[in-house]
């Protein structure tokens, strides 16, 4: 019986069987054998199966002639070990010789017409590793049933395993695995069903020296984030992979995936377009163009890391940007709808570009609070630093639903147009603050600064001077133009032109803003203007402390010597001689 059960394994697959436990045979209710103790593997040890026992049915017609011909395979708890750069075949086995022969050839039918059978799993366990590398797939609990006639019939594999303490169910089909050993076409299709991962396929698979599929594929995740943690894969950029699901065409080979007519579904939202993933010699590389009508990208951007931390200063933690060199990506994406927090963008259109470890995303356009926006930013890592590199410009913006949108209570109106451009290095997100070079410009067009009357404030001055400060804080200033251009220079923001004109008020503002400790420091002088321009009464205040609620304070001293009650009670003060104070004994 070990010779027997020897030789059909070898003639069939080409594999070394040894039985070195008891064996038995038995005739009722049907034709039976049982080994123990069976290593089953190829001559380099590239496929090793070791399993405790291996029971077998028999062919009842064969055996009246003699001879013992296996009808099918029950392997009990087995231990299978494959590194799958080895050929687990040799030329002794059918199936090779079917690989090997010429599609019409006598050898090929002989091959075709061998038997195979049914090979049956219990309980075993899987180690799959590439050959010579240290990290393996190991799977568990495997209940997997292989039906195979014979070499030129339909295969099918079916059963279940358990893969990271997931059970996972398994079904893969050929249709003419022959074929396909001789590097033609076979309809194939597979089924895996997993909590972490679902994948189905359905179309056509093509053998030879490079082996691709070609067909529909649907696969979705509940956790793509946890799931690629669990194949040992990061992604490149932080990003939040929660619910994703996939459907399209595709082609693939093992070193390759291409997806057309593509329906991607990534938390809700959904794209359409191509997509590709190839492997390179130092890195993978995903190129796409996706298109959406409508994006949601808090979801997209919420695994981004904080710039600020809880006191409401720059980050100090080290930048990690070593996942930018996991990957080089090329993605284009459009919506016709976007939403981020407040603001909706339409006709958007941008781009994700990342090459050698350096980071580019570029908005080509998109419509939002009325105008339209347009950007780019480069990170580029050095060393153990990074330079940060952003430029962009928008046009005929609502300033008010801009700020009631990002300050949250309305600070100014009006159309506004501007550009802005910056550069820094750090390996923090506060040194890249402090060293902040670059230029701002912005327009305003018709529009107020609310929080303020200064042109009431510029009316009462003479007649209620001292009330002036709590007066003032209500109602609006309105303009019809305002220009702001700054200079930075080690992430200090400095006013060369902020000038504001309305028919009934000018004012000018000079100073400094810092970007690391986000704190103003500013003078604004106001001056009433009238339908001549010319300039009547000036207002003299101060804006200082952080940009967030910035205070406004009075020159109050300017202010007493408008007053009638105070203004001698000044003078009289100026008047008085300077006294030192007796010194102590």
């Amino acid at each position: 019986m070990r010779q027997e059960l020897a030789e059909q394994v070898l003639q069939t697959a080409g594999l070394r069987a040894t039985a070195e436990g008891k064996a038995s045979f038995a005739v009722l209710p049907r034709p039976r054998i049982k080994l123990e103790n069976v290593i089953i593997s190829d001559g380099k040890g590239a496929l090793v199966i070791h399993t405790d026992v291996l029971r077998g049915h028999l062919r009842l017609w064969p055996l009246l002639q003699g001879r013992m011909e296996l009808s099918s395979v029950q392997l009990v708890s087995p231990e299978i070990s494959f590194d799958y750069e080895g050929r687990a075949f040799s030329r002794l086995g059918a199936i090779a010789r079917a690989a090997e022969a010429s599609p019409t050839s006598d050898e090929a039918k002989r091959a075709d017409a061998t038997r195979v059978g049914t090979i049956s799993i219990v309980d075993g366990t899987a180690r799959f590793q590439q050959l010579g590398a240290s990290r393996s797939v190991t799977l568990d609990k495997v209940n997997l049933t292989l039906d195979w006639p014979k070499v030129s019939a339909p295969l099918s594999l079916n059963g279940t395993f358990s893969w990271q303490n997931e059970e996972t169910e398994l079904a893969v089909w050929l249709g003419k695995p022959a074929d396909l050993l001789r590097g033609q076409q076979s309809a194939a299709s597979l089924k895996f069903e997993g909590p972490s991962l679902q994948l189905a396929t359905n179309g056509t698979m093509s053998g030879g020296m490079r082996m691709q599929f070609e067909g529909r594929v649907t696969a979705g995740s509940r956790n793509a984030t946890q799931l690629l943690d669990t194949l040992g894969l990061k992604s490149p950029l932080p990003m939040a992979l929660q619910q994703v699901q996939v459907t399209g065409l595709a082609r693939a080979n093992v070193h390759s995936l291409a997806l057309s007519n593509l329906k991607l579904s990534v938390d809700g939202n959904a794209f359409e377009g191509t997509l590709a993933i190839q492997a390179g010699e130092k890195r993978p590389s995903v190129s796409g163009t996706l298109a959406s009508d409508m994006i949601m990208l808090a979801p997209i951007v919420s695994e981004l890391p904080e710039l600020t931390q809880a006191d409401g200063t720059w980050d100090k933690s080290m930048l990690s940007l070593s996942s930018l060199n996991l990957a080089d990506m090329d993605l284009r994406l459009s919506a016709n709808k976007a939403r981020l927090g407040r603001a909706s963008f339409d006709d958007l259109g941008a781009s994700l570009l990342l090459n050698n470890g350096q980071l580019e995303v570029s908005l080509s356009q998109a419509r939002v609070y009325g105008g339209q926006v347009k950007g780019r930013m480069v990170l580029a890592p050095q060393d153990q630093t990074a330079t940060l590199r952003a430029a962009g410009g928008f046009s005929k913006i609502d300033a008010g639903a801009f700020t009631k949108d990002v300050f949250g209570q309305l600070r100014m109106s009006g159309e506004a147009d501007g550009q802005i451009a910056l550069n820094g290095t750090g390996d923090t997100i506060d040194e890249i603050m402090r060293s902040l070079n670059g230029t701002i410009e912005a327009r305003f067009r018709n529009g107020d600064i609310h929080g303020i009357d200064l042109e009431q404030a510029l009316r009462r001055l003479d007649k209620r001077p001292l009330s002036l400060l709590t007066e003032m804080r209500t109602g609006r200033t309105g303009f019809e133009s305002a220009t702001v251009s700054a200079n930075l220079n080690g992430g200090m923001i400095e006013l060369s032109e902020a000038l504001v004109s309305g028919l009934g008020v000018q004012l000018a503002v000079t100073g400094k803003a810092s970007v690391p400790e986000r704190k103003l420091d500013m003078r604004a002088i106001a001056r009433q203007t009238g339908p001549t321009g010319t300039n009547g009464p000036q207002l003299m205040l101060d804006i200082r402390g952080p940009w967030d609620e910035p205070q406004m304070i009075l020159d109050k001293d300017s202010l007493i010597r408008r007053s009638d009650a105070a203004a001698p009670l000044l003078r009289a003060l100026d008047k008085l001689p300077n006294v030192n104070a007796p010194k102590a004994p």
